[in-house]
């Protein structure tokens, strides 16, 4: 979710993730574990040397990863923002997790060579777009991600125009 506050001395890009989808993601994740329970717990095995065991065996491997994979995306999808703050003439970007530190990076407006949108084309489905930002000591910022390429122009546009630059669309 992307949200732009706007005020008199600075602008903000605020992407998250809400913590009802964090824990949604996270009771998503316990159901792929009834495969292992249903095809290896349950049935009691008398022996794990037949072919039938091997197939039951890789199927719940497969839905264990499944489950450690929307666990680690609970748990591991960062929340991120991005200030520009014309009275101190800062940048400012932070990112964080509930497993990952809060990581602070410092610039000043001047060094900022580029805002541009990114695309991100997927194999199925619709693109995504992201706001990045990039300063002459060749950093890159990226923050927000979003389905609809028209939101992302409109916050480089009033980026663009809060900073009194150009923007690359």
């Amino acid at each position: 979710m992307i949200n732009l506050v706007e005020k008199e001395d600075f602008i903000e890009v605020q992407s998250s993730m809400p913590g009802g989808q964090r824990i949604l993601i996270l009771l998503l994740s316990i159901f792929p574990l009834l495969a292992p329970y249903q095809l290896i717990i349950r049935p009691q095995w008398d022996s794990y040397t037949n072919i039938f065991f091997f197939f039951c065996a890789l199927i719940s491997a497969g839905a264990v990863a499944v489950s450690g994979f929307f666990a680690w995306a609970a748990f591991a999808g960062l929340n991120s923002r991005l200030r520009f703050d014309k009275k101190y003439d800062l940048m400012t970007y932070s990112c964080w997790a509930p497993i990952v530190p809060k990581r602070l990076t410092y610039s000043s407006i001047k060094d900022i060579t580029k805002l541009h949108i990114e695309k991100h084309d997927w194999s199925d489905g619709s693109p995504s777009y992201s706001f990045v930002t990039k300063t002459s000591d060749g950093k890159i910022f990226k923050c927000g991600s979003s389905w609809s390429q028209g939101e992302i122009e409109g916050i480089v546009s009033k980026i663009s125009s809060f900073l009194g630059r150009t923007a690359d669309l």
